[in-house]
């Protein structure tokens, strides 16, 4: 015969943790009920998708596209390892959620790197296809960061653009692009891309968060819109948002109240504009924090654990039509 005593504890125990799964379903419901899919899109990066260590998990994904698929229905992403795009597609296609993704390969000076990004990138839409990719984006910032030529860059977009078309079960045209700087957007650039994706930044501006909104558009237009439009081709911002911790720029501060105001002002501004954006970004990120600095860490709407920060999202879905590249 078992220990009473034991079992009244095994009881106590089992109670206890049904009470948390309880208390953790009505919090979960709270943060669901706090969002409104009212992005137009953001960039997402799996927590612990670092290479070589590659600690991310399916189910860690899926559990951060729960919470996505409440805001957006796309996702910008900024690298293939990991299998970050592969596992971004299995959760969308398990949750059954209305999701397009941007892939990304990665590119800097490191040949051997683009090489596995690029093959990754074959490989996702050979299992995938393309019906829920939007476009691929052949690096970030890579201009900013001048670690290859830029023409060395359209050339690589102009392979993948004609490799990735060629494919037997690509049905649709895919457009294909580099995102960068909103200043770094000119006449080569937007001759090389399907879409010109600018990264726009009032935090760097150094404004205020209050005058954010009224910066970027302007900024956006004189830059990135006008240089498109040259061309015929279609402008997006690739990312938008402010961070909330960190060192101020000029009058730009980082903090979760001035997070607030800017997303209180700037998204449904965006969105009565039809301006597409995709904001900057999902979740806080550890690894810049301590690989570079704090500031570059914070910019997260939520936090590493997937709590929404002290912030409400507006909600005002967004009436920009679909991505195609071309409008």
């Amino acid at each position: 015969m078992g220990d009473p005593n034991a079992s009244d504890w095994l009881k106590s125990q089992q109670k206890a943790s049904r009470k948390a799964r309880w208390l953790v379903g009505i919090l979960g419901l709270v943060v669901l009920l706090a969002l409104h899919k009212s992005l137009y899109g953001i960039n997402y990066g799996p927590v612990n998708a670092t290479y070589p260590w590659c600690t991310n998990t399916l189910g860690d994904v899926i559990e951060d596209i729960k919470l996505l698929s409440q805001l957006t229905n796309r996702i910008r992403l900024y690298g293939m390892d990991c299998q970050m795009a592969n596992m971004t597609l299995w959760a969308i296609k398990l949750l059954n959620v209305n999701m397009t993704v941007i892939p990304t390969i990665w590119v800097d000076n490191n040949a051997t790197t683009y090489q596995r990004q690029y093959n990754s990138l074959f490989t996702l839409i050979n299992d995938h296809g393309v019906d829920k990719i939007d476009g691929i984006s052949v690096g970030n910032e890579v201009l900013f960061r001048k670690e290859i030529t830029p023409q060395d860059l359209f050339n690589r977009i102009a392979d993948v653009r004609q490799k990735v078309n060629a494919l037997p079960n690509v049905k649709k045209k895919v457009p294909v692009f580099t995102s960068d700087l909103g200043s770094n957007v000119n006449d080569a650039l937007v001759a090389a891309v399907d879409i010109a994706l600018a990264n726009v930044h009032p935090y760097f501006g150094g404004v205020p968060a209050q005058q954010g909104a009224n910066w970027t558009f302007e900024f956006f237009q004189q830059n990135d819109v006008v240089v498109a439009a040259k061309a015929g081709k279609e402008a997006i911002i690739s990312e938008i948002g402010w961070p909330t911790a960190g060192n101020s720029q000029q009058a730009a501060v980082a903090s979760v109240p001035n997070l607030n105001d800017f997303i209180q002002s700037f998204i449904c501004a965006a969105n009565t504009k039809q301006v597409k954006y995709y904001y900057f970004e999902s979740f806080d990120t550890p690894w810049k924090t301590a690989m570079f600095t704090l500031l570059e860490g914070s910019w997260g709407l939520f936090t590493p654990d997937r709590k929404l920060k002290d912030v409400t999202i507006p909600d005002c879905p967004p009436t920009a039509p679909g991505f195609n590249g071309f409008s």
